[in-house]
């Protein structure tokens, strides 16, 4: 369609949209004019790690590549080194992250209503922490008196009322994190 008035008829053409023109199937998609690019190449990532300094320090890292066979650090590469400490740095936070998930469900599935043994100090006559356990006029001294083995609020113990909102971390939850990875803790039987 050229316009008449127009000097130049040839500049005037527009193409016309045919809705019944079907798309090619097999044809190449467009490539983008910038290349999208999901990882980057080693050259370039090791060029990244010179900014970047992992919270394991290179003293350390150095001392252990040596350690386990490596030569000294000047002959060996520092980017290699900081490699290995960020691949230790995310093998450290996933087992870290793990350990906390099996913390969440261990503190999920063990509440005093599940527990059958949770009151058994109560039914003995013994006091349970975080319940009045003495007579109003007694003169009991705080921390004295509780039978041993239950855990108190504000004596090292979880017990109840010390501990709400906050995770701790033990060997049972850390032994099933890194159980994933194939490391086998277990403590040794004179501690039973």
């Amino acid at each position: 369609m050229a316009n008449a008035e127009s000097p130049d008829p040839s500049k005037d053409l527009v193409p016309v949209n045919n809705a019944d023109e079907e798309v090619d199937p097999l044809a190449p998609a467009p490539e983008p004019k910038l290349p999208v690019r999901k990882d980057a190449s080693l050259k370039e990532f090791l060029a990244k790690m010179d900014d970047y300094a992992p919270i394991i320090p290179d003293a350390v890292t150095n001392y252990y590549l040596t350690k386990a066979g490596l030569p000294p650090p000047p002959q060996t590469d520092p980017r290699l080194a900081r490699l290995l400490a960020l691949a230790t740095q995310k093998f450290i936070a996933d087992i870290a992250a793990d350990a906390y998930q099996y913390s969440r469900i261990r503190s999920s599935n063990s509440s005093n209503a599940n527990n059958p043994m949770g009151n058994l100090g109560a039914a003995a006559g013994f006091p349970v922490p975080g319940q009045p356990s003495a007579a109003p006029g007694s003169k009991e001294q705080p921390g004295r008196g509780g039978p041993l083995g239950i855990q108190r609020p504000g004596y090292g113990g979880g017990g109840q009322g010390g501990s709400q909102n906050r995770t701790v971390l033990t060997m049972e939850d850390l032994g099933m994190a890194v159980g994933e990875y194939g490391v086998n803790v277990k403590r040794g039987e004179f501690y039973r």
